[in-house]
């Protein structure tokens, strides 16, 4: 399945699309640019898309463009509804969700270039408005974070080793700054990792001395039925294509393989009681999904789960607050000199899960994506 991306989209969808925006006053004209340029088979498409430049001529937004999303990343239906709608620096940040099957994706989106610049992006891994939890376009500073992240490691390891032990080849999609790779092979396995992020990349390569390639998944050219372990932490909702990226990954685990993953599921209690104010309504996650969701994901492209249980992980009083965003308490946090002191916990509302291939793979949509979650023509919005 292609991308959904503005490569997609008719040109009188694109052109209904902004008028749309326009009637209703969401943007200005003069913010939408119908930009002509080669898809990946050379051959010239439109695209229509926010210019971001034009919104805020920063700094930090000079190159970043924004685009449409035609249909919903998973079941490919162009019937949604917004349920998130603000800037953050000046920049859209928007979702929708799915009438027909629940997912909820970002859009407009960075565009495909522009999301390898943006992770790449010194304002992504350490945000100079750290302090200001609402208005972030990144971490506050993400090897601050990276500390927990390392201590996690292990606790993801011992349960990864319950379904396969090494050696073996592990793979880890969306490695950032190396750090569970590198407790990986201290465990035996022989590791290898992909990330969008150039910067991260060559740091983990100097860190750690690991080989680490740059690209999508989504696209990149894996071996087939090589890895034993295929593992995705924190990454999976930054996926332009989740679809097409877990039939990659299907592609590339050996028949006995395992894929291990985390997500957030939006539907949980966390979710319901954060709302729209939930720390992963931001730039990096193009996908948010639910338990429901991510399973119809996983089951059109042949994966079922066969083991989950809530996240366990190591984190700091300091990150804990900055993902609520309670600001009262993190600088209550700093003040006592805590912010730093890390403690094991269970994280409510993500999912830590490990599935494995099954026989069938790239069923029907139809077939997978529930059709029970549809709403009535007269509740959906015009």
């Amino acid at each position: 399945m292609p991308a959904v991306s503005p490569q997609r989209i008719p040109q009188w969808k694109s052109w209904k699309i902004a008028i749309n925006h326009l009637k209703l006053g969401v943007y200005p004209a003069n913010q939408f640019n119908l930009i002509t340029h080669t898809d990946q088979n050379s051959s010239p498409v439109k695209a229509l898309v926010l210019t971001a430049s034009l919104i805020a001529p920063t700094e930090v937004s000079r190159d970043w463009n924004f685009e449409k999303v035609g249909a919903c990343p998973g079941c490919l239906s162009d019937a949604a509804e917004a349920t998130v709608r603000r800037t953050v620096q000046s920049l859209p940040l928007e979702f929708s969700r799915c009438l027909d099957c629940g997912l909820i994706y970002q859009t407009p989106r960075l565009t495909r270039e522009s999301l390898s610049s943006y992770f790449s992006a010194e304002t992504f891994i350490q945000d100079p408005n750290g302090d200001n939890l609402d208005e972030l376009l990144g971490y506050p500073d993400y090897f601050d974070w990276d500390k927990s992240y390392a201590v996690t490691a292990k606790l993801r390891l011992d349960r990864i080793g319950r379904f396969k032990r090494p050696p073996g080849e592990l793979l880890e999609i969306g490695t950032a700054t190396g750090s569970f790779l590198a407790a990986a092979r201290s465990f035996g396995f022989r590791v290898r990792g992909l990330d969008l992020s150039s910067r991260f990349a060559a740091f983990a390569r100097k860190r750690y001395d690991l080989n680490i390639d740059v690209g999508y998944v989504e696209e990149f050219t894996m071996p087939r039925s090589h890895y034993d372990v295929i593992c995705s932490f924190g990454s999976i909702a930054c996926w332009r294509d989740p679809v097409q990226a877990l039939a990659n990954i299907r592609e590339a685990l050996k028949p006995d393989g395992i894929f291990v993953m985390n997500h957030l599921d939006i539907d949980s209690l966390p979710g319901k009681i954060l709302g729209n104010q939930h720390f992963e309504y931001n730039h990096a996650s193009l996908v948010i999904f639910s338990r429901r969701t991510m399973r119809q994901c996983l089951t059109h492209v042949g994966f079922e789960e066969v083991y989950s249980q809530s996240e366990r992980q190591y984190a700091s009083f300091g990150r804990i607050a900055g993902y609520l965003k309670l600001k009262a308490i993190l600088k209550a946090l700093r003040g006592i000199g805590l912010e730093n002191v890390t403690i094991p916990l269970i994280v409510p509302g993500t999912v830590f899960a490990i599935c494995r291939r099954t026989p069938h793979s790239l069923r029907r949509r139809s077939d997978v994506f529930d059709p029970h979650f549809m709403l009535a023509p007269t509740m959906r919005a015009a």
